[in-house]
């Protein structure tokens, strides 16, 4: 008996140790690249090849860096940031508008086309948007949307994996009894989706704009082929055009814009900074969407 505790316990000790080995090892791989980018945003050009490389520099480095960048071109940065709030708020919106009904028809009726307009949705979710930016660039041509606000606002509310979440939240989370008995009463099915599922979805509402922030914020291709006009650029297809043209990242480019590595790193934080936020804030309501569904009924 006491052979077959300390057996157990011996292989207790020997699985926690492989975890915590894991997290150390997982902890080190993925937050050594943030920290450095962090410390680096503190420290001028020849510090950051003098120094070492968790070397801190100073705030005064900081803003000279923030500064430089910021007012570079009369402050189009700013011009940039407010594109990409623009794009994201209206994308967001505009997924919740078309994924949160579209999940619950697929989840609650049953209807011709139902499994493969499934699995469309599915090849759709697991397809690189490399290949859709194409259709989505000729469709918007076709409309004359290209190069406008109200194109990439279309263009960045294809979420289909929004639609898949929406579909299992419902199928798992929302009892049939309840839809049957607002049936009963008299309710139109539209009137089943606001008045009784629409209430209960908070913690899906949360997980799909918060997956969708994600997605549109840091949308970098599908702003590429759509915008060709610098005022129309979001933040992340300006910076990595200002920081590409200026030669900070060591291209070999001949420019006079006063743009460094120093400049280059505080325009990655600049990107990453929202949605680092975002997740801080609504971490709590991300981690419920996420367990929702996670046991029938």
């Amino acid at each position: 008996m006491n052979a077959g505790r300390r057996h157990l316990t011996w292989n207790a000790r020997v699985g926690w140790t492989a975890v915590w080995l894991c997290l150390i090892f997982a902890f080190f791989f993925y937050a050594t690249p943030i920290v450095w980018l962090l410390l680096a945003a503190f420290r001028d050009e020849p510090m950051l090849f003098s120094s070492g490389p968790f070397s801190l520099g100073s705030i005064e480095m900081f803003r000279a860096t923030l500064h430089n960048l910021t007012t570079y071109n009369d402050f189009q940065i700013g011009r940039w940031a407010l594109n990409s709030a623009i794009y994201t708020i209206g994308g967001v919106s505009l997924s919740l508008v078309a994924v949160l009904p579209a999940g619950f028809v697929l989840a609650t009726y049953e209807f011709t086309f139902r499994k493969a307009i499934l699995v469309l949705t599915l090849v759709a979710m697991i397809t690189p948007n490399t290949v859709v930016a194409l259709p989505i660039f000729l469709q918007m041509q076709a409309f004359g949307l290209n190069n406008s606000y109200l194109g990439m606002i279309i263009a960045t509310a294809f979420f289909p994996f929004g639609v898949y979440l929406a579909y299992i939240y419902y199928a798992t989370s929302l009892p049939g009894g309840l839809i049957d008995s607002a049936l009963i009463d008299g309710a139109s099915r539209f009137q089943v989706f606001t008045r009784v599922a629409l209430p209960l979805s908070k913690p899906l509402i949360a997980l799909v704009a918060f997956f969708s922030f994600l997605a549109n914020w840091s949308n970098y291709f599908l702003a590429f082929v759509l915008l060709t006009k610098d005022e129309l650029y979001s933040l992340p297809i300006g910076l990595a055009v200002l920081v590409s043209s200026s030669g900070a990242l060591g291209n070999d480019v001949a420019s006079d814009i006063p743009i460094n590595k120093p400049e280059a790193i505080v325009a990655a934080l600049l990107v990453i900074a929202p949605v680092l936020l975002l997740f801080l804030i609504s971490q709590k309501y991300v981690r419920s969407g996420t367990l929702s569904g996670a046991e029938k009924g």
